[in-house]
């Protein structure tokens, strides 16, 4: 299936899917750990992101990355340039940052999709896993960092300047 197609089924609009290599793939509810993570980045990206002018905060948003693929990030952050773009060209290709909390994806969906942000142009991608307290930092050179939680997360790559401790971002869990 192609995204144009994808994107013409009656139901899309309502339920949280993505399209993946051509197929649909539903995506179920995080859970409370899932969200509070989420929240919890959400809170430190918008500080930072209002501090710096860098770009903005997406949540949920769908990235059409190719003629097959569709994919929604639990968050992500597009550049000032993007974003100030023309905005039907917003949401194609991959976001700068992709930011997956992984709570029941596959493991080898969650490579594919890891893969095809940085192959349509996204700078970096964020894996965190809420159970073990530990991130993946997934870098277009390929390049993976794994961070744990005594660790301090920087991204030049995707975010030059940022820093938070790791721990910050499973607050409260």
């Amino acid at each position: 299936m192609t995204v144009d197609e994808f994107l013409k089924l009656r139901d899309v609009e309502e339920r949280r899917v993505e399209l993946i290599q051509g197929e649909v793939v539903d995506m179920p509810s995080g859970g409370p750990v899932h969200e509070r993570v989420k929240s919890n980045l959400t809170e430190i990206l918008v500080v930072w992101l209002s501090q710096h002018r860098f770009g903005m905060l997406f949540a949920e948003t769908g990235y059409r990355v190719d003629d097959h693929d569709s994919l929604i990030p639990d968050l992500s952050v597009l550049s000032s340039d993007r974003v100030n773009g023309k905005l039907q060209d917003l949401l194609r290709g991959a976001p700068d940052l992709a930011i997956e909390i992984v709570s029941s994806e596959t493991a080898a969906r969650l490579r594919t999709k890891i893969r095809l942000y940085l192959k349509h142009g996204g700078k970096a991608v964020w894996a965190v896993y809420p159970d073990e307290r530990v991130i993946d930092l997934h870098s277009a050179n390929g390049q993976i960092t794994k961070l744990e939680q005594d660790q301090v997360l920087e991204d030049n790559d995707a975010l030059p300047g940022f820093s938070t401790p790791v721990n910050a971002i499973f607050k409260g869990l």
